[in-house]
């Protein structure tokens, strides 16, 4: 009687797994049917409460409506809040001074030439993001004039540069002619916040 073929280890590992006294074909359904399962379990799990869901990065929503401002870079949009996008005005409480030293307060300055600028016309927002506390950022626009270019141009305003540069020459502009707050003692609000912070943390 001849010899049988050599015994290989890794061809036995290849046989099909059985269950005495279950056949091939029910077991074969079953891990079908195992397969099916976790397919339609994965969509479903991705649904659950604590799983995250990627987002838009950009709104991308257009508001219009009658507009007020609330700051010099802060207005509504029939009742929206928007912050104008890569601009920063003073804020509640600055005061700044004129060039003979008068003291002024510039908040209320800055946000009465917003004002001026909406003239009660239809506003027009292109929202561009939300920060972290769900607070709209965007251009908004009066008849096509951007109003951050106009709060800035008119040195009511400050571009700020690590958000955006785009109003970098309208403030180059109201500098060179000293406009706003450039005709006299000029403290950037972020400067004026990060100074108050210290103040209290004293």
């Amino acid at each position: 009687m001849g010899a049988g073929p050599p015994h290989n280890p890794a061809m036995r590992a290849c046989r099909p797994f059985t269950i005495p006294g279950i056949d091939r074909s029910f077991a074969g359904a079953a891990s079908a049917a195992l397969v099916l399962l976790l397919l339609l379990a994965a969509p479903a799990a991705a649904q659950q409460p604590g799983a995250k869901r990627q987002g838009p990065a950009v709104p991308n929503q257009t508001l219009r409506g009658s507009g007020a401002a609330l700051a010099g870079d802060l207005l509504t949009v029939d009742g929206t809040t928007v912050r104008l996008l890569g601009i920063d005005a003073p804020d509640p409480g600055q005061l700044c001074r004129n060039r003979r030293g008068h003291e002024l307060d510039c908040f209320s300055i800055a946000t009465s030439v917003l004002n001026n600028l909406l003239k009660g016309e239809e506003v027009e927002c292109t929202i561009a993001e939300l920060d972290r506390n769900g607070e709209k950022k965007g251009e908004c626009r009066v008849r096509g004039v951007d109003l951050g270019a106009a709060m800035v141009a008119r040195g009511w305003a400050f571009a700020f540069r690590s958000l955006s540069p785009s109003y970098a020459s309208n403030e180059a502009y109201a500098q060179s002619k000293r406009f706003g707050l450039w005709s006299g003692q000029v403290e950037k609000p972020w400067q004026w916040r990060s100074r108050q912070l210290r103040e209290r943390g004293s």
